[in-house]
This record gives structure tokens, C-alpha cells and sequence, in this order.
């Protein structure tokens, strides 16, 4: 009888074990369909000095700053988690004297909208296009860009050689794994399993402490000049609900396309830009993609890395001064 009764009580337990692991995973799963909530964006992802508008596109609305009078000039940022134009705000603001200048954040990312449709590297170009004629005043742009921002500018300057100037791009990219970098197998299979990828996201990819982990390890070459700032805007842009969407298909794969054949296409002059001490894209490959456009230069920034924008504005700064024009002047910030 006791034996019967060990048995028993052993199946229940087993049971209770079982449907309590159960609900804790039918739990989680719908936490982690829940909408977040909507952390609020700090003032200092734009400039005071820059009206911050949105532009309704075919493919979405993007939330764009400007501010400045002469010719267009237009700021793309990169992807990674957290990104938006702020990536450019301690840079674009130097040539309101002589520019109209342009910041958009990508579909996905910053306060643009986030559509839950799966974007590719087409919609994005195309969503640039119309935003570049709409806002340049029929005059053609030049447009300074880094990551797959550049990467789609260059796709965007070759199938619309008119409305493009000029381009100074920043270690553009035109796929995912690039360089000595390879992306882990576990973001693929993770860019199948919503509910899986939403949690993944939500509790690392867009956390603070991963976030600050990525700058220190990867984005910056110098961690002392991580500011709290950039942690804060980074960690609310990507905590922003539906900011998960852009990431994974970015990760997916989705956005890739021949960086190359592209810059062999370009008729316009060509600057290319990089931190000597990137990781990913490394410099070398900054010195094989000058061989391929045909008016191109390369410019290296010492003691910079892959967000130099914000490691080193005014390093930047200055070789944009010197590239896109020498007889202007650059103007101080705010």
C-alpha cells in the first residue's frame, strides 16, 4: 500500500513539475508578445537648433531633423541596435552655415515608424528617394552615410545618378558578415521564431547593460568616451516597441546586396571614410573598396572606430569640411 502510494504521489509531482513548467513558458511567450511599454526619447537625440518634421514615404513615415539654408546635405545613419540619426547629431550641426541639412532616421529605427512588414534593402533606397526629391529643392544632394545607410546611398546614387552630387561615406556595408566578422548561426534561427526573437531582443540585444558591452567592445576604441548620453538614446531607441522587426531582418540577411558592384556603378566622386582601428568592417576592406569606384579617396581617421561620428565628431567633422567643399568654413555647434 505505502509503495502504491510513493507512486503515486511521485506521478503528481511529476505532473505538477510538468504543467508548471508549462505555464511558465506559455507565460513567458506571452510576455514577450506583450507591446512594450514606450520608453520616451531624450531631447538630445536632435540638436535644439534643428525642427524635427516628419515625411510620409510609400513605405512609411520617417521622422527627419533640418535646419540650415544652401545646398542639401543629408545624414544617413547605420543599423545596429539602438540606431538612429543621433548617430550624427554632434556632427551635422557644423554646417547649417552653409547646408540645408538633412537627418532622417531609417524606416525601423529612432522615432521613424516601424512597420511590421518585412523591408528590404529596396524599400529603404526607395523611401530615400522620395524623401531626397521632395526635400532638396531640385537641386542635386550630397549625402554623407555610414553602415548599410551607405550602403543603400550607394545603391540610391547609382539607379538615380540625378538627384546625388556627391557621396562621403563611412565603412559602408553591404552585408551582414563582412571582414574577420561572421554572424553566429543563433540570429538566423532566431529571425524565424517571433515570439523567441521578440524575447531574445527585449531581455539582451536591447538591454543596457549589452548595449554599453557593444559600444566598450566594438563601437568605440577609446571606452572613456562612451558618454552616459549615448548609452541612454541608444538603450530608448531600442527599447522602443516594434524596434525589434528592423534588427532581425537586418540580421536575417534581408538588406544584403554586392557593396561593390554598386560602387563600380557610381559616375559620381566617392570619399570613403574609416576608423584605423574598426573591427568590423576592418580597414582593409576600406582599401579594396577604393579600387572599385571610379573617382574615390580614401580618408583614415586615427584612433577612431566604428561609431567615429561619436567617438570623434569633430575629427569628422573636419574631413567632411575638407571634402566637400574647400572654400567653406565650419561653423560651431549649437
Amino acid at each position: 500500500m505505502f509503495g502504491k502510494l510513493l507512486a503515486r504521489g511521485r506521478q503528481i509531482c511529476g505532473l505538477s513539475l510538468g504543467a508548471g513548467l508549462l505555464g511558465a513558458f506559455v507565460l513567458t511567450l506571452r510576455y514577450a508578445s506583450r507591446p512594450s511599454a514606450k520608453p520616451k526619447l531624450p531631447d538630445s537625440i536632435s540638436p535644439a537648433i534643428f525642427a524635427t518634421r516628419i515625411f510620409y514615404t510609400t513605405r512609411g513615415q520617417l521622422v527627419y531633423h533640418e535646419s540650415g539654408q544652401g545646398g542639401p546635405l543629408v545624414f544617413l545613419h547605420g543599423m545596429y541596435v539602438g540606431a538612429s540619426s543621433y548617430e550624427w547629431s554632434r556632427v551635422y550641426p557644423h554646417f547649417t552655415g552653409t547646408h540645408k541639412v538633412l537627418a532622417p532616421d531609417m524606416l525601423g529605427f529612432g522615432e521613424s515608424e516601424r512597420p511590421d512588414i518585412p523591408l528590404s534593402a529596396t524599400d529603404h533606397v526607395q523611401a530615400f528617394v522620395e524623401f531626397i526629391r521632395s526635400k532638396s529643392g531640385g537641386e542635386p544632394a550630397s549625402i554623407v552615410a555610414s553602415g548599410f545607410g551607405a550602403g543603400f546611398a550607394t545603391i540610391l546614387a547609382a539607379q538615380h545618378p540625378e538627384i546625388v552630387q556627391r557621396l562621403i561615406l563611412l565603412m559602408p556595408v553591404g552585408r551582414v558578415a563582412v571582414g574577420r566578422c561572421r554572424l553566429p548561426e543563433r540570429f538566423r534561427l532566431f529571425s524565424r521564431a517571433p515570439l523567441i526573437k521578440r524575447a531574445y531582443y527585449r531581455h539582451y540585444l536591447s538591454a543596457r547593460t549589452q548595449i554599453r558591452a557593444w559600444l566598450k567592445n566594438f563601437a568605440f576604441v577609446n571606452p572613456e568616451k562612451i558618454a552616459d548620453e549615448t548609452i541612454e538614446v541608444l538603450t530608448n531607441c531600442a527599447q522602443q516597441f516594434g524596434a525589434e522587426r528592423a534588427i532581425f531582418h537586418w540580421l536575417s540577411g534581408r538588406f544584403d546586396f554586392d557593396l561593390e558592384k554598386r560602387l563600380a556603378e557610381l559616375p559620381q566622386p566617392v570619399t570613403l571614410i574609416w576608423g584605423e582601428n574598426a573591427v568590423n568592417p576592418p580597414l582593409e576592406s576600406g582599401s579594396r573598396l577604393q579600387t572599385v569606384a571610379k573617382q574615390c579617396s580614401l580618408v583614415v581617421l586615427p584612433d577612431s572606430g566604428l561609431l567615429a561620428p561619436l567617438e570623434s565628431p569633430t575629427q569628422v567633422a573636419e574631413a567632411l569640411f575638407k571634402e566637400l567643399d574647400s572654400t567653406i568654413r565650419m561653423y560651431k555647434a549649437g
